[in-house]
């Protein structure tokens, strides 16, 4: 081996070669390019791709940052230069669609196939063609194969052009380089997840969950900033936290956070440039990756990982949840309201604000602003209301409002932002910005790990009170998600006997959860009901609109948790409660007509309700048929139906009348399972049934009941 060719290290799974006067980089990882400029050292003109892009939770070619600072900071592109890029075929072609996304934009084509609206495309493709490098002196679109001498690997074998280097694929991450005299052999192979390249700051202080607030993951700086990582933030809302953007070896940062990954709720991603889309090891995970996202940028987060992860689109989508939103108007989202709107960069690029309980955040997202969108109204770029619309982003009612400050030709100038009313500007923390200019020390602050805004911090409970809560049987099947959603929303109020909670014939305006002591039902100052610890009461105005139905006094004194009229409302129609309420206001009407069960626990009863199934008859049908096996207990609401005994002559002997408010078909649940007699409809009915496999689970763990129905059917014997 001769030392005329070097190979150093840079981090594992990066490597460079010099041969001669020229340097030949194997792998690319994230954030690779800032461990060149911290050491004061320029990228190397030659890029080996690794055989895989994504390993360990990071991608291994991670070239978009790269190539700007190819194109950008040195300046090649304008000197008659191309940045050579060594691989496979395949993987040579899926680099050039990588970055053709990333840096251009979607084509026109790709969106009319993703069925994007045709105003989003028209905004989209002049956007891109505005911002997209052009050949000098020309308004020609310079395509990713006008930046990049793509080579690719012949029989394992690759020659740049006009470079005397040769370099060979000796296997997986295993290549050799030669100046065709002297030769050596690099190995790129990683065994586990690199360390992160820049240190990743750990907060002195437990980051807290809040109902509502915002936690910095990083210091929100640019993908250039050797100190530090890009933009990220998490979103309290709640109880529940989302990620807004995200940076490289996200997993650590959240580690760092004290935060598991598997708390993360949902994921917005703006825009896919590698400074705000870095979350594959969240991606591909244990669970599935819930995504905020309109259609364009859904499509466009999963074109991009798919052409990372070498799998196809439809494999990538399934490890996805999408929860879509539309542009400019509300999405509703576990006692939240989101809205997304469009906004000026070289691709498609999202800014939001989200709102809890009257207070609100906003995320910029990557865009021009002020006199830059100035520029692009004149030239046509963009319409009048389109650039209003982000103008008006700072002076939106916000507590906090986390916007792009980064400059230069894509992102706001700072100093525009600083000339906004003090009134407005005390709300912006800027980001995209690796430092304050020195006149602006002091009106903005800079960004840092594990900084906390916190505008409505976590409620707490009393063990005995959050008990209560998760074991309302109305709550069993509620997700975690929604649970979160009651405590941080729900509040807990004590009231003294005779207090009236609700006043029938007046207008309901909250959901109200028993924690503990007893209230009267009253229609008519008559007590149609008692309700204690568990029940639930106030869903019925607030879901039909129209005023209450009853009166609610309380009897003892109680403690009761108070839901928000639209929390409750977005939790039930969320959740396939509405259908269970619905059932149970349908059904309960009808059982206060049977004595057995209109004294019942209001729980019971509930459980009922769920399993009841309303049925009609004609005249002279057989309901049931003696000696059949007994599978369902019915119940009539309207008509007749007669109790019918053949003897073994057949002559058919009539046993008994059945009227409205009465069961029939429990005798099979108490002697050998088979039928005793028929029923048979004399008029047209109405009726319920409840299949005997739920009767038989709720009537074992209700003692009043099952002693009921025995004594019924002793009765008939």
């Amino acid at each position: 081996m001769s030392s005329k060719i070097v190979v150093d290290e840079i981090m594992p799974g990066c490597k460079v070669a010099k041969v001669g006067g020229t340097e030949v980089m194997f792998g690319c990882p994230s954030e690779v390019l800032k461990l060149f400029s911290r050491q004061s050292r320029q990228m190397p003109k030659i890029i080996v791709l690794p055989d895989e892009f994504y390993r360990f939770g990071v991608i291994q070619a991670a070239l978009e940052f790269v190539l700007y600072d190819f194109l950008f900071v040195q300046g090649r592109f304008f000197a008659g230069e191309k940045l050579t890029i060594v691989s496979t075929e395949e993987q040579v072609n899926r680099m050039e669609e990588i970055l053709e996304l990333t840096l251009l934009g979607p084509s026109r084509w790709q969106m009319e196939l993703w069925d994007i609206p045709p105003d989003i495309i028209e905004d989209t493709v002049n956007l891109s063609h505005h911002f997209a490098l052009k050949h000098p002196g020309t308004d020609r679109v310079a395509a990713i194969a006008d930046m990049i001498n793509f080579v690719a690997f012949n029989h394992d074998f690759a020659e740049p052009d006009g470079q005397n280097i040769f370099i060979g694929h000796g296997g997986a991450n295993i290549f050799s380089v030669s100046d065709g005299v002297n030769s050596d052999r690099v190995d790129i192979n990683l065994h586990e997840m690199q360390a992160p390249p820049i240190d990743i700051p750990v907060p002195l202080t437990l980051t807290p969950h809040a109902v509502f607030g915002a936690t910095a993951i990083s210091q929100c700086t640019t993908g250039f900033d050797p100190n530090g990582y890009t933009s990220g933030i998490l979103i309290h809302v709640n109880g529940l936290i989302i990620s807004a953007d995200g940076v490289a070896w996200m997993k650590p940062h959240l580690q760092n956070l004290g935060i598991n990954p598997a708390e993360i709720s949902a994921h917005i991603i703006t825009h896919i440039h590698d400074d705000h889309s870095n979350i594959f090891d969240l991606i591909v995970n244990g669970e599935k990756f819930h995504l905020l996202a309109d259609k364009l940028v859904y499509h466009c987060v999963v074109r991009k990982a798919a052409l990372l992860l070498n799998l196809s689109e439809d494999k990538v989508a399934s490890f996805i949840h999408w929860i879509e939103y539309k542009l400019n108007k509300p999405l509703e989202w576990y006692g939240a309201v989101f809205e997304f709107w469009p906004t000026a960069h070289p691709i498609p690029t999202r800014g939001f604000k989200v709102t809890v309980s009257g207070h609100s955040i906003i995320y910029s997202g990557d865009t021009c602003w002020g006199s830059q969108l100035a520029v692009l109204v004149g030239k046509g770029v963009i319409r009048a209301d389109f650039a209003q619309k982000l103008n008006d982003v700072p002076n939106q009612d916000a507590d906090v409002i986390f916007h792009d400050a980064g400059g230069g030709f894509v992102h706001p100038l700072i100093h525009e932002l600083a000339a906004l009313p003090p009134q407005i500007r005390r709300h912006i923390v800027p980001t995209h910005l690796p430092k304050l200019p020195h006149d602006l020390v002091g009106v903005f602050e800079l960004i840092h790990t594990g900084q906390n805004w916190i505008l409505l911090p976590q409620k707490s409970y009393e063990t005995s009170t959050f008990t209560q809560i998760r074991r309302a049987p109305l709550l069993v099947t509620l997700s975690p998600e929604w649970r979160s959603v009651m405590l941080s929303q729900g509040t807990v109020q004590e009231y003294p006997p005779g207090y009236m909670l609700l006043r029938e014939g007046t207008p309901g305006k909250n959901f109200y959860l028993l924690l503990g002591g007893t209230v009267q039902v009253l229609q008519a100052n008559e007590q149609v009901a008692l309700l204690s610890t568990g029940d639930f009461f106030g869903e019925i105005s607030l879901m039909s609109g129209s005023v209450c139905n009853a009166s609610i006094i309380t009897r003892s004194p109680v403690k009761v948790l108070e839901l928000p009229r639209h929390i409750f409302l977005a939790m039930v129609q969320a959740t396939g409660l509405a259908a269970k309420l619905e059932k149970i206001h349908k059904v309960r009407p009808i059982y206060m007509q049977f004595s057995l069960m209109k004294n019942l626990p209001a729980a019971v009863q509930n459980r009922l309700f769920e399993v009841t199934n309303m049925e009609t008859w004609l005249a002279g049908t057989v309901i049931i048929r003696e000696g059949d096996v007994g599978d369902k207990v019915y119940g009539i609401i309207g008509g007749h139906a007669e109790v019918i005994h053949l003897d073994l002559l057949g002559v058919r002997h009539k046993l008994a009348d059945l009227h409205p408010g009465q069961i029939f078909g429990e005798m099979a649940f108490f002697g050998d399972g088979h039928r005793t007699a028929d029923v048979a409809a004399v008029t047209d009915m109405t009726g319920f049934s409840i299949d005997r496999v739920s009767f038989e689970e709720i009537i074992e763990n209700v003692p009043m009941l099952k002693y009921g129905l025995g004594k019924l059917a002793e009765s008939r014997k």
